[in-house]
């Protein structure tokens, strides 16, 4: 199916945000267009496309601000989209994705923006409120080389790396660098190996499901541990973990049987 504008130009001079979605469900392209008109009166539509190769063509020849790009596509999925325009992505990506897609974890890890499905208004006001407070600037190159690093490495089920966003700067770490993870209101404290420590603006909640199956284990409500860094459990003082880097981690009394129970 062709695009509703069918890969035409579009005169479009009182745009703020330029945009293209990019998804091979036509139901899921006009909900977005839907809501995109009535939550976020600042973006502007330049194409919507169920054909990826299509929509590929338009990115190559009028980049727009911001791409809404779906992530399981036949022909071409979104990653290999991407990869297809090399290093002439200087627009956002924001993927739409349902939870249990592949490449989902590949993103998270990744730091990059994504919607998932069915879309929620709030989500998608965010996550556009979320770009012009980032200035519009492309996206990053070194998250892009992690993504489809990431993405062999799901492949072949092997670690990946996670993006440690500060304000200042991106770092990736393997899961095995980090020990601890602290809870600091809504930003988390990640201690690692190295003896650095960052802190990020992302919940506890976000990272323990993000390192789900990576050996991390939540000891408290405060507290999320990684399990190959446990040196010791003292049983007194109502039970504490000593860790690789000296730190003292509390576990509740309703997480000791569970957590002994994996050594």
């Amino acid at each position: 199916m062709n695009s509703r504008f069918d890969g035409q130009e579009q005169d479009m001079p009182d745009a703020k945000i330029t945009a293209v979605v990019i998804d091979d469900e036509q139901h899921s392209v006009s909900t977005l267009r839907w809501k995109l008109e009535r939550y976020c009166p600042e973006i502007q539509l330049a194409g919507e496309y169920t054909d990826p190769v299509k929509g590929l063509e338009h990115l190559k020849r009028d980049p727009p601000d911001l791409l809404f790009l779906d992530v399981e596509m036949p022909r071409l999925n979104g990653f290999e989209l991407l990869e297809e325009l090399g290093d002439q992505i200087a627009f956002e990506v924001i993927f739409t994705t349902a939870y249990d897609e592949f490449g989902i974890r590949a993103i998270k890890f990744s730091a990059l923006d994504y919607l998932l499905k069915p879309i929620q208004n709030a989500e998608l006001k965010e996550a556009v409120e979320k770009y012009r407070r980032k200035g519009g600037s492309g996206m990053n190159a070194t998250q892009l080389e992690v993504l489809f690093s990431n993405i062999r490495e799901e492949i072949k089920g092997r670690p990946m790396r996670i993006a440690l966003a500060t304000k200042e700067s991106i770092e990736f770490v393997e899961p095995s660098a980090i020990i601890v993870c602290t809870s600091d209101s809504n930003y988390t404290q990640v201690f690692l190996a190295d003896g650095r420590r960052k802190l990020l603006s992302r919940t506890l909640k976000e990272f323990e499901e993000l390192l789900t199956g990576f050996n991390f284990f939540r000891t408290h409500h405060s507290h999320l541990v990684n399990l190959r860094h446990i040196k010791e459990y003292v049983r007194t003082d109502g039970g504490y973990l000593i860790m690789s880097n000296k730190m003292n981690i509390p576990v509740a009394r309703s997480k000791k049987e569970e957590l002994l129970n994996l050594f």
